[in-house]
């Protein structure tokens, strides 16, 4: 199962998800649908746009773990 770490990166960066709404425009449902797992369709654009913000890696962002 792919899982997102957008929470770590958000905590560590010292940051709110507000603020990472705010400099991408990525909308805060789909913040919120990521940071909960709810969301498994989640647009190129947005991880690119989510790499540009948090100057990292996909990997990064994104993590596979065995069910």
């Amino acid at each position: 199962m792919i899982e997102f770490k957008l929470d770590d990166l958000i905590w560590m960066r010292r940051t709110t998800a507000e603020e990472v709404h705010k400099a991408t425009g990525i909308s805060n449902s789909t913040l919120s649908n990521m940071r909960t797992g709810k969301n498994r369709n989640v647009s190129l654009n947005t991880l690119n746009l989510l790499c540009k913000y948090f100057k990292c890696k996909v990997s990064d962002i994104l993590e596979y773990r065995d069910d």
